[in-house]
């Protein structure tokens, strides 16, 4: 039997999404957070590409990449909106 690999990217994916989170809250990082979010969007949707060509990859490494992903839509979220609120000034009034 084939040995399961590790899925390309899949610690990147979960290292920006995670990093995503606490950089949008930052007021100079808010659009490197959300391009961290981007990143990792789309090297999860890579790696989706990646597992339909028909090869094994272990489920942790599976796991790493859909948290990945998931922290990278609530840091992307996070980001765009931090980014709405300072450009509007309504954190400074």
């Amino acid at each position: 039997m084939k040995d399961p690999r590790r899925l390309p990217l899949s610690q990147v994916t979960l290292v920006f999404g995670a990093l995503s989170i606490p950089l949008a809250f930052a007021r100079q990082l808010c659009v490197p957070a959300a391009i961290m979010a981007l990143l990792a969007i789309l090297f999860n949707a890579w790696g989706g590409w990646m597992l339909k060509r028909g090869r094994g990859y272990s489920p942790q490494s599976l796991r790493r990449s859909s948290l990945g992903f998931k922290l990278a839509l609530a840091g992307g979220t996070c980001a765009v909106a931090m980014w709405i609120l300072w450009s509007t000034n309504v954190l400074l009034r």
